[in-house]
């Protein structure tokens, strides 16, 4: 019995096993070496063959969605704020951000900066926002002013230790130098007082401190009066009895319509000495350590808005009028004709980052002192060290090299608002150092043939043409000047032992 019951049992056990291998499907092996099946196609339905629908769908298995980038973080957690001294300096910037605060169409806001922007008329209100700062949304983390006006005012600064950290543009026939006879910066006085009706601190007066300074009239001889007279406003103190006028004048273009010059003319302006007053960007030492990489980028920027500006200039103007409190539009296109711009190659000179240009920011800074000084207006030493910082413009030199290529020499322009005051070649100024040894007149020369750049210089020796054409041949391979071959060689019998002559381009 137990036999058969073990029988019975595998012979079911053997029926069934019988039976699964007749049902059930081999799976093939496949190897990992092997390459994966492609997947199945679809089959097109009738329907879709129907209507010529001969495409064939093809599954495939649904792809994971790419995570979304997140966009990088603004270069600043807040706000920078810009403030010029007078609504054209800061035109380019309205332009690129689309209006005094940031438009749709904002380039700052595409280089993660938030910029709002706004203007002064006067030097004390700027420096006032300055010391407020870019937290405060009245005051300002980066100003824009002339370079002597920084310098003016540098004392009442310091303890915000400003740095230059970029050069905007040039003043070109924006302020200008009158005298009561047109040749008196050719032959100007040699002993006493000279008057010079002009505003304390301002670029015009330096620009007329220099030019006298050159001619042969030291700074501290030099009487500053109160210029409303001549600018048809009343005077800041009561009128005494009549007096003669001054012998010089040194005023901002364009002259308002109620100006009352007289026999004032005009002698020579920034047209002429071209490179003698940059427009410069100014920040306090600690925002360029923290954000220096923010001001970088708003730097490239703002010389883009300079670019955009030049392409449509009047549009620019109405863009620019059309905010509170500004100008109406053919005022700002006078006050912009004024102002030529810098282009990053000529930065990278200014602060020493190529060739050898003997006009630099700190020897433009230094002269402005020394001249502030010696009229009175500064009373303390220069700092040890130019208030000028490099990193932002060798950041952005790195990032864009193509644009620091040597550009061509400047070609002749018009003077803004009006005709030339001296014909071309006729004497602007002559200029005797006191130098003993040729080596000592080479850094004056240089430094007057880059500032008047378009102008040719006669170099006379006295009693020696060699010494002369020595001269001009050590300036030319010493320093990078524009058209060297505009730099003349002479001999005078008699007089300084050696002088400089600048003839108006």
């Amino acid at each position: 019995m137990r036999s058969t019951v073990v029988f019975l049992i595998l012979a079911a056990m053997s029926g069934l096993f019988v039976v699964l291998q007749v049902t059930r499907k081999p799976t093939p092996h496949r190897s990992s070496l092997a390459p994966a099946p492609a997947p199945p196609r679809a089959v097109a339905t009738k329907g879709a063959a129907a209507k010529g629908g001969a495409k064939k769908a093809i599954a495939s298995a649904p792809k994971k969605k790419a995570a979304p980038e997140k966009p990088p973080p603004p270069r600043m957690t807040r706000p920078l704020r810009v403030a010029s001294l007078g609504w054209e300096l800061i035109a380019p910037g309205v332009v690129a951000n689309g209006g005094a605060e940031p438009g749709k169409t904002s380039a700052f806001k595409k280089e993660r900066l938030e910029v709002h922007l706004a203007a002064f008329p006067k030097l004390d209100e700027l420096e006032a926002a300055l010391a407020r700062g870019g937290a405060d949304p009245n005051g300002a983390d980066v100003a824009i002013l002339p370079l002597p006006e920084l310098c003016a005012s540098y004392e009442r600064l310091r303890a915000l230790a400003p740095q230059v950290f970029l050069v905007l543009g040039w003043s070109r026939g924006r302020d200008g130098l009158l005298a009561a006879k047109e040749e008196l910066l050719q032959r100007p006085p040699r002993a006493g007082r000279v008057e010079l009706a002009a505003e304390r601190g301002s670029s015009p007066a330096f620009l007329a401190l220099f030019l006298l300074e050159a001619a042969g009239v030291a700074p501290k001889r030099v009487s500053l009066v109160d210029p409303a007279a001549l600018l048809g406003r009343a005077a800041s103190r009561p009128a005494g009895p009549a007096r003669r006028p001054p012998a010089f004048a040194a005023l901002e273009r364009p002259l308002p319509a109620s100006a009352k010059l007289g026999d004032h003319k005009f002698v020579a302006t920034t047209a002429d000495a071209r490179r003698l007053i940059p427009i410069v960007a100014v920040a306090p030492s600690g925002l360029l350590a923290s954000h220096g990489e923010a001001l970088s980028a708003w730097g490239q920027v703002w010389l883009g808005g300079v670019a955009e500006l030049e392409r449509d200039v009047p549009a620019a103007a109405r863009q620019v009028s059309a905010l509170k409190l500004a100008p109406p539009a053919i005022e700002l296109l006078g006050r912009l004709g004024g102002i030529e711009a810098a282009s990053l190659a000529e930065n990278a000179r200014l602060f020493g980052l190529s060739g050898r240009d003997p006009v630099s920011l700190e020897e433009l800074f230094r002269r402005s002192w020394s001249l502030w000084r010696a009229s009175g207006l500064l009373t303390s030493p220069p700092p040890e060290r130019a208030p000028v910082a490099g990193d932002a413009v060798a950041a952005m030199v790195r990032t864009y090299p193509t644009l620091v290529e040597a550009a061509p020499p400047p070609a002749a322009r018009p003077r803004a608002g009006g005709a030339a005051p001296t014909r071309p070649g006729e004497r602007l100024l002559s200029h005797a150092p006191a130098v003993r040894k040729p080596a000592e007149a080479l850094p004056p020369l240089a430094f007057l043939a880059a500032v008047f750049d378009r102008s040719t210089l006669k170099v006379s020796w006295r009693e020696s043409l060699s010494q002369a054409r020595a001269l001009v041949a050590s300036a030319s391979e010493r320093f990078d000047l524009p058209r060297p071959e505009r730099l003349q060689a002479a001999a005078h019998k008699d007089g300084p032992t050696v002088t400089i002559e600048v003839a108006a381009p």
